[in-house]
């Protein structure tokens, strides 16, 4: 009975350490491969990179007019599409296909609880456009924080500013932009380019304005 008991033992103590080391070894695999938004970001934009794909982030306050500009990009009759343009909640994605490569524009929603995400987008971002509201004087202060804040995330990242709605009576002029969003202050070994730009709500551009053409060509340059 003692030797029983002695072997029991052992077996229970063997038991013990194989499963404490199959513990350990299932839980370092699994950290390992733990799933965020992240993460699965930088895979896919790793794999996109391989066959020609440039990836544009798109970002600005709540309103900007982000979705318009994706909208105003994408091919077809802009009438066609009236109507179509809501409030950006989560993300919106829109490809472009360009004769040399492929753009993918990943669009943020600008509200106070998504802003806090947008530099975790940054790092594996080919391009940054930023879409401000030229005619909402009192939002300019915090648009041009959350701009500067995303600067400072990643020093050497191409950025395009697109002040929207030029058209607006009480829009602030492409100067008086520069000006308040401290363009200026930004050193000058980094890209970055102000365009004026009349987007619709619904998507369309005024005939008399060709930004978006502009941006396009831009963008294709700075990839």
């Amino acid at each position: 009975m003692v030797l029983l008991r002695h072997i029991s033992i052992a077996l229970t103590a063997a038991v013990a350490a194989l499963g404490s080391a199959l513990f350990i070894a299932l839980n370092y695999f699994y950290k390992r491969r733990i799933w965020s938004p992240q993460a699965e970001y930088c895979t896919i934009k790793e794999e996109e990179e391989e066959r020609g794909k440039r990836q544009v982030l798109v970002l600005g306050l709540d309103g900007a007019g982000k979705s318009s500009m994706l909208q105003g990009l994408t091919p077809g009759d802009s009438a066609a599409k009236r109507g179509r343009c809501r409030p950006t909640r989560g993300f919106n994605f829109m490809s472009l296909n360009a004769p040399a490569c492929q753009l993918d524009f990943l669009e943020i929603g600008g509200g106070e609880d998504l802003r806090r995400y947008w530099s975790d987008y940054l790092r594996r971002t080919h391009v940054l456009v930023y879409v401000v509201d030229s005619s909402d004087r009192s939002r300019l202060p915090l648009a041009k924080a959350e701009l500067h804040r995303l600067l400072r995330v990643e020093p050497q990242l191409p950025v395009v500013v697109l002040g929207n709605k030029q058209d607006k009576p009480n829009a602030v002029s492409v100067s008086e932009l520069h000006e308040a969003l401290s363009l200026g202050s930004v050193t000058e070994d980094r890209k970055l380019f102000l365009l004026a730009a009349q987007l619709d709500s619904d998507g369309a551009v005024r005939k008399s304005c060709k930004c978006l053409d502009a941006v396009q060509d831009l963008l294709l340059q700075l990839v």
